[in-house]
């Protein structure tokens, strides 16, 4: 399972704040990572709320 981000995501941190083990803010890109290029099992949950989370639906889960 993968997280990706689409390039209509505003940055508004929601993600990085309430998932903090699955992003992080990039200051020199102006954007936001995914902390892992594959998500760990015992974080799958938590990276399938944080699709329905985001704000403007920018996050996108890829089995």
């Amino acid at each position: 399972m993968k997280i990706e981000i689409a390039d209509y995501c505003i940055r508004c941190g929601i993600c990085e704040d309430l998932y903090p083990d699955l992003f992080q803010r990039n200051y020199q890109e102006h954007c936001m990572d995914v902390l892992y290029d594959k998500i760990p099992e015992h974080l799958w949950a938590r990276a399938k709320q944080s699709a329905e989370d985001c704000a403007v639906a920018a996050i996108r889960i890829v089995e």
